[in-house]
């Protein structure tokens, strides 16, 4: 399975090339494009295969002065704009940015087709406000780059960036940029093939360097031959090292490079040279591992060595092992040759070459131009979820791209990738998808992967479909036993049955399949299963035991998660503030939620973090009365209101009763006993309680107790979103307004046994502090047990202090002290910014990651309202004084 750090592209993309020493000193040149690049918006250099391009900006991004930043991004044919920003991002991490976003987040938005201005504002942002003097940005071969977004991006980019940066192309054609402007306010540098040419001088010395002392006539003849042409003047030299005189022949133009390759320098190899280096001219770098994979020669290793010595157009990359990458003049000519002379290999080696690639889009477009569709199917299915995980979900729109309209519409494994992508984004789509995906795999006779996706329909067609009856098809795949059970098979299994346990109890099946999936989760599921079988912990609270089951789904999600899979924290960290609301710590879930709404604007608020932050805004908002925060809460909620209608409804009734808003009460009811499908949902049970609600409101008691005393029956056992204290609470009111005192207790005393020995008091809260007062101050009768009676007095307590408004806040963190809304970690982080540490040594110091520390990083900026590191340190330098000084 392809790892954390290579899933996007291959990371010697943004490595600049390093040359073997003694490459000849063109100080003119230089001189020119050192001045253009400290100097002008934007650097072109433009000329065809050969020239020196990016041996010239290379080097001299080397040779710029101290305290310049540099980046640099080699293109190649399957960049699209998000693998091109993916790049550029990775390229500046050297410099520490201080991202206020993920950069994933950003790729994600382009992967969208979003507004591309709001993701240029980000990357200019974080240009101004990095402590650099002047930083560059080089993007090599970009005549490979065929995706318009990328120059349509460019040309943003150029225009808004801070004018302390600069930016160099080098390619072939001139990039489809709008240059007028530029060239108007001299802000362009323009280099093209005269510019790059070696001159006579220039060539006298790359004799004297490649140990051919030539005479002045002897270096005219060169430059009349090669029209100073780096690349022929090169091979000329190269030949007469080994053969002492070149092919005699006409000028050197560019339509004759091939022909000069072939006469020159290929026809001189030896055989077992030629079919070696044709052979490779697939792969995208060179090592000898691949190599070796893909010609067959053992002596792989050894011709990399002796390739790499004598500079035959390659450059070499930084690696654990030798890599080069071939001039691309060189590799061009290669494949013209392997397809001239062993055209029926290709196939099989684009094959070979597949299997060691890390770059999930390369590997795609080989197995694609080797025709081996159905493993490049394979490969989008096995990569599609980690992406998922990974929170780039656009990358796998963009492999899908790769494919012919034909496969897209009959491949069940594509319709597999478009289900779980589905799923992501809590799409009922996804339901149709996995129905596909499953005929599509039984006409192919995979009949496991069949059931896997037919386990994955039921799965969600029970959270998103509920009224759906399960087909014959279906249900024969979720009684199948497998004799090597699949895990994903199984997850979808288990995460079916336990949400139809969810929909209609009893609580004792909700626990038993609760259960189950856990220990599933926790046998060895990898990050991408987590992710997508995490359950909906948020409907679980007074179901018996389930909230030490949800604690272990927090834990091993997060575990799982690591620093590589952030939405998987997000729906771990989303887990745990329910928790504490729980148990009525609505402080600490409160805290929770301001990190998690700080944590999805850092990754771009993916879709399931969203449905978690917006339900903990609404119950936040429910037990504080805090209406703005409702607001809030329902205008993120919309979208997800469009798909759940009775969620709407559901979350609607119960605000209303907590906030006693009979108006929010009575909209609910109408809505959830006009729905056609109520009956296959939670909320169905709902509808009678709201009535009773409105009943008491109107001081109808007796209509309100009969509905009461029949939801009562079975409250304990469907207990859904505090349905059961909602239930008991409001009965024991009815009870009491119509003179039954005993019975009043009769209705509660199991709420209080069981919030005592549980503490889990969510669903009394969201009776509201009115009810929960009117409880607490009726005129008990003397057998009501005296501790009965202080939980009563307890609940409608806790219920006002938690009112807005009711308690100051207390500073209790270094961060508080200072003055400043920071947690103690942040803190910590911004004594380390201040101390001059970059990300890397603040992450090896207080033993985080250097992901985290960049969200530290991130959040210090916004809580603080600054735009940079510098910013930050100042701050907290006179925040220190003051307090010194006080």
């Amino acid at each position: 399975m392809p790892n954390e750090t290579s899933i996007s592209f291959a990371q010697t993309k943004v490595q600049p090339p390093r040359f073997r020493a003694g490459l000849v000193e063109r100080s003119g040149l230089e001189e020119r494009l050192g001045a253009a690049l400290l100097s002008r918006r934007l650097v072109l250099l433009i000329a065809a295969a050969g020239y020196g391009k990016t041996v010239a900006l290379s080097r001299q991004l080397l040779n710029l002065p101290p305290g310049c930043a540099t980046a640099w991004i080699t293109a190649d044919e399957q960049d699209d704009l998000p693998r091109l920003l993916a790049c550029l991002t990775e390229a500046l991490e050297a410099h520490d940015p201080p991202w206020r976003v993920a950069t994933q987040s950003l790729v994600e938005q382009v992967s969208k087709a979003r507004e591309l201005h709001a993701v240029v504002a980000e990357l200019t942002n974080a240009f101004a406000a990095m402590p650099v003097d002047h930083g560059v940005i080089a993007f090599d071969d970009m005549h490979l780059v065929a995706d318009p977004r990328v120059f349509e991006f460019l040309q943003l980019l150029i225009e808004r960036a801070p004018t302390n940066w600069s930016f160099a192309i080098a390619s072939r054609i001139a990039p489809p940029l709008s240059l007028a402007r530029l060239r108007v306010h001299h802000e362009l540098a323009e280099f093209g093939a005269s510019d790059l040419s070696f001159s006579l001088q220039e060539i006298r010395s790359l004799c004297n360097a490649a140990g051919q002392h030539h005479d002045d006539q002897s270096a005219e003849s060169l430059l009349e031959r090669t029209q100073g042409w780096v690349a022929g003047l090169c091979l000329t030299l190269d030949v007469l090292s080994r053969a002492g005189t070149p092919t005699a022949g006409r000028r050197l133009s560019q339509r004759h490079q091939f022909d000069y390759l072939a006469s020159e320098v290929f026809g001189s190899m030896s055989e077992s040279w030629r079919d070696f280096l044709m052979r490779c001219s697939v792969l995208p770098e060179l090592t000898a591992t691949r190599c070796a994979r893909v010609s067959g020669n053992a002596n792989s290793a050894r011709m990399l060595e002796e390739i790499e010595q004598r500079g035959m157009f390659v450059s070499v990359l930084d690696g654990e092992e030798l890599t080069l990458r071939m001039h691309d003049l060189f590799r061009d000519f290669l494949d013209d040759r392997l397809r001239r002379e062993h055209a029926e290999e290709i196939p099989e080696l684009l094959q070979r070459a597949a299997q060691d690639e890390p770059d999930p889009m390369r590997k795609t477009d080989m197995l694609l131009r080797a025709g081996a569709w159905r493993e490049a199917e394979e490969l989008l299915c096995e990569v599609a979820p980690i992406l998922l995980a990974q929170g780039d979900s656009g990358r796998i729109a963009g492999l899908m791209e790769r494919f012919p309209a034909d496969a897209r519409a009959r491949s069940p494994r594509l319709a597999y990738v478009r289900g779980v992508v589905a799923w992501s984004e809590i799409d009922i789509a996804s339901t149709k998808h996995m129905g596909e995906a499953a005929a599509g795999f039984e006409r192919e006779g995979d009949l496991r992967r069949m059931r896997r996706a037919l386990a994955h329909q039921a799965h969600a067609n029970a959270t998103l479909r509920p009224h759906v009856a399960t087909s014959e098809a279906i249900a024969a795949a979720l009684d199948h036993e497998d004799a090597d059970p699949d895990l994903e098979t199984e997850l979808a299994k288990a995460s079916h049955l336990h949400w139809r346990a969810v929909l209609n109890g009893p609580q004792s099946a909700v626990h038993q399949h609760l259960a189950r999936l856990t220990e599933l989760l926790e046998s060895g599921a990898p990050p991408a299963l987590w992710f997508s079988f995490f359950p909906w912990v948020h409907f679980h609270f007074g179901i018996p035991g389930a909230r030490a089951l949800a604690m272990r789904l927090v834990s091993g999600a997060l575990a799982a998660a690591g620093d590589g899979y952030f939405p998987l924290q997000l729906q771990a960290r989303s887990a745990e503030a329910y928790l504490f609301f729980w148990q009525g710590r609505v402080d600490e879930a409160q805290e929770r939620i301001r990190q998690l709404q700080l944590d999805e604007q850092w990754a771009g608020r993916p879709a399931q973090s969203r449905f978690g932050s917006w339900s903990l805004l609404g119950v936040a908002g429910m037990v504080t009365g805090d209406r703005t925060v409702l607001q809030d809460s329902r205008g993120k909620s919309t979208e997800f209101f469009r798909r759940l209608t009775t969620l709407e409804y559901g979350t609607m009734g119960v605000t209303g009763i907590t906030l006693c808003n009979m108006e929010m009460v009575a909209g609910a009811l109408a809505g959830l006993t006009q729905h056609p499908n109520l009956s296959f949902s939670y909320w169905g049970i709902f509808p009678a309680l709201f009535e009773a609600r409105l009943a008491l409101h109107d001081q109808r008691d007796e209509d309100a107790l009969a509905l009461l005393r029949e939801c009562v029956k079975t409250s304990s056992d469907r207990d859904r979103f505090g349905f059961d204290a909602l239930v008991r609470v409001f009965l024991a009111i009815a009870e009491m307004r119509t003179g039954s005192a005993t019975a009043a207790w009769r209705a509660v005393e199991p709420l209080v046994g069981k919030i005592r020995s549980s503490g889990e008091v969510l669903g009394v809260l969201f009776c509201g502090p009115a009810a929960l007062a009117e409880l607490a101050r009726f005129p008990w009768p003397g057998e009501v047990p005296r501790e009965g009676l202080a939980e009563l007095q307890h609940w409608a307590q806790r219920s006002q202090a938690l009112q807005v408004g009711a308690h100051p806040a207390e500073a209790t963190t270094p961060a508080a002290a200072l003055d400043a809304p920071l947690s103690a970690r942040e803190f910590e982080v911004l004594m380390h910014i201040a101390a001059g540490d970059s990300n890397k040594l603040i992450a090896r110091a207080l033993d985080l990651s250097p992901h985290t520390v960049k969200r530290h990083v991130a959040r210090i900026l916004d809580r603080l309202d600054l735009a940079s590191r510098g910013e930050a340190a100042a701050w907290y330098h006179r925040r220190l004084a003051k307090g010194s000084s006080g």
